[in-house]
């Protein structure tokens, strides 16, 4: 029998729980409903991203608010409208983002996350001069420190709320606040103080014509009056809240209600009427499928009837609390004497309670196993997701640093075969220069001795034969010089950067301009060779390290100055011009083209930046052969 009373004790406590919980939450049942549905709708605009500034701000803070089903998912939409209201300077949204996500987070059960984010809502409202959100937030950061069981600071934060919220017109707001914190008094037993707040939310719910607030308030302050001793007033207040509850259809706090007045007619020794109040609480919420006010109210029937002295009825309304408890908490316990119809007595009940909370301690300990499992499975498959993920990145990683340095060297190699293409062409020109002046050359000047020393009047066409031998030892000569010189048409420095630029343009990726104003100069291979260098050398940098899409070179020849002028520009990500200037720094690319200048006595000068690419202009002096 102490059992059933301790269970009853333990009873009313879950009872006042629950109630107070109604009693803070009643404005979100009667405020429009969080509809899936709309959340759904407003997604598939959201996903199309056809939304702006204001527009979108509006359209995050709807699916904040209506996403239900996933609140992780309504989390991320409350951070992303945060995210976008402190990027707009827009405090009011800011305030609103927080807010969601506090109210999303104390639904998951992270109620310090919750509180940290009440708090930035309530800075980001001050920020704004919202004083209607500053009273909200408060209140709402009240009900988490109540919710924790710290009275002290939801009393504070209460009155703070209040202060703010009567600053304003929103008298649902002040009236809902009021009943919370008079709720939280009455917890804490300050019943004075409590009736005081239940009479100003009373009045104010009045105000505003809001019966279920009118309900909610008479049912605390029936309570109040029972919890000090003034049962009729208690019974009178409790009778008025059921009634305008069940026109409401608001059944759950009523089966609650009539729990409370069965304990006022226990206490006046009316176990009969109590009996009657406890069977309608168990028959209203059998019939709206209510299971903890069913527990609740079997419970109850269960000890009238031990005080009655009739076991049986007793024992069978003990099995069906001990059923609804097992339903609501999912626990799949085995009871051995459920068929049991015999004689009820106090030491049988005791040792059959005892054996139930063996049960459901064993049971109790199979879901904290089951639930560490669980856990492990999870943190496992993280744990191997993301090593995964990381090696993924690691190996495209690495075949990207492949692809660039695959790349690179067959830049390289081209390069290399663009210069062995003009040694080889160098190469080539010399030996038929030599062939022409030291062969043909030769045979020419014997052929035109013999002439001379034939007999012009014995030999036909004489003087046209010599003349046309004179021009052909000119013309060879002239040819032999041309193209040990380079600039013969099919060899020289111009077709050499032409070719050039047609092989660059074959790899592809790279768009190449060349220009050249040459015609006024002659150069020595030397200063060709040199000048190709140059141009090959600034041309390799742009590919190993420029990132350019667009590649222009020019080539002009000022002959009254006896200077070429070489530029080569691209359009890449640029460099640090002041580190390459000095002598010690830049590649061995640069380093050599310094030198090749440096030996010429000419100049290099460099303008790179991060938006328009790299300019390298260089004066190089020449020896002109042309007159």
């Amino acid at each position: 029998m102490r059992l059933i009373q301790n269970c009853g004790k333990c009873i009313n406590l879950i009872k006042k729980a629950y109630l107070w919980i109604g009693f803070f939450c009643w404005i979100a049942v009667n405020a429009p409903a969080q509809n899936q549905k709309v959340a759904d709708s407003l997604a598939k605009i959201y996903e199309k991203g056809i939304l702006q500034d204001t527009a979108k701000l509006e359209l995050l803070r709807s699916l904040a608010f209506n996403e239900v089903n996933d609140l992780t998912l309504s989390v991320k939409y409350a951070e992303e409208l945060i995210a976008l209201s402190q990027q707009m300077g827009n405090s009011l949204y800011e305030h609103r983002g927080y807010f969601q996500k506090g109210n999303k987070k104390k639904k998951l059960g992270d109620l310090e996350e919750a509180l940290e984010a009440y708090f930035k809502a309530a800075a980001a409202a001050t920020k704004a001069s919202y004083i209607d959100g500053v009273g909200n937030t408060y209140s709402a950061i009240a009900s988490v420190y109540r919710a924790t069981n710290n009275h002290s600071n939801a009393m504070q934060y209460y009155s703070k709320a209040i202060a703010a919220l009567r600053q304003t017109n929103n008298t649902l707001s002040l009236a809902t606040t009021m009943l919370n914190a008079g709720e939280a008094l009455r917890k804490n037993r300050n019943y004075d103080s409590a009736l005081l707040y239940f009479s100003e939310s009373a009045t104010l719910f009045e105000k505003v014509n809001s019966l279920t607030g009118k309900a909610y308030n008479l049912g605390n302050t029936g309570m109040v009056y029972a919890a000090i001793g003034k049962n009729e007033l208690a019974e009178k207040s409790l009778n008025e809240a059921i009634s305008i509850l069940e026109e409401l259809k608001d059944y759950y706090p009523i089966c609650s209600y009539f729990i409370s007045i069965a304990d006022i007619y226990i206490e006046r020794g009316d176990v009969t009427t109590a009996l009657t109040y406890a069977a309608r609480s168990l028959q209203l919420a059998k019939q709206h499928r209510l299971k903890e006010q069913a527990s609740e109210a079997s419970l109850k029937l269960s000890q009238l009837y031990e005080q009655t002295g009739n076991p049986t009825q007793s024992l069978t309304y003990y099995k069906d609390y001990v059923a609804y408890r097992d339903s609501i908490n999912n626990l799949e316990v085995v009871q051995k004497i459920a068929d049991q119809r015999t004689q009820f007595e106090v030491s049988l009940k005791e040792k059959e309670i005892d054996l139930l909370y063996q049960e459901q301690k064993i049971n109790k300990i199979y879901i904290l196993i089951v639930a560490i499992l669980l856990a492990l499975a999870v943190v496992l498959s993280l744990f191997f997701r993301q090593r995964l993920k990381h090696t993924q990145l690691i190996a495209d990683h690495q075949r990207k640093l492949n692809d660039e340095r695959i790349e690179n060297l067959l830049k390289e190699q081209e390069v290399i075969a663009m210069n062995l293409l003009v040694v080889s062409r160098e190469e080539e020109r010399r030996r038929i220069a030599h062939d022409l002046h030291n062969h043909l050359g030769s045979l020419l000047a014997t052929i035109k001795v013999n002439l001379y020393a034939l007999n012009e009047e014995s030999t036909p066409n004489h003087a046209t034969i010599t003349a046309l031998v004179d021009q052909a030892c000119a013309d060879v000569r002239s040819m032999a010089h041309s193209l040990n010189m380079g600039i013969s048409e099919d060899f020289g420095l111009v077709p050499a950067l032409k070719d050039l630029v047609v092989h660059l343009g074959q790899s592809g990726g790279l768009e190449v301009e060349f220009n050249a104003s040459m015609t006024e100069c002659q150069l020595d291979s030397a200063s060709e060779i040199c000048i190709y260098r140059i141009v090959q050398e600034l041309v390799s940098n742009v590919l190993k390290h420029a990132n350019a899409t667009k590649l222009s070179i020019l080539l002009t020849c000022f002959s009254e100055e006896n200077l070429v002028n070489i530029i080569v520009q691209d359009n890449g990500k640029g460099f640090d011009v002041t580190r390459n200037n000095e002598t010690t720094s830049g590649g061995m690319g640069m380093k050599s083209i310094r030198q090749m200048v440096q030996q010429r006595q000419g100049e290099i000068n460099y303008d790179s930046n991060a938006t328009s690419g790299t300019t390298v202009s260089i004066d190089l002096p020449i020896v002109n052969s042309l007159p």
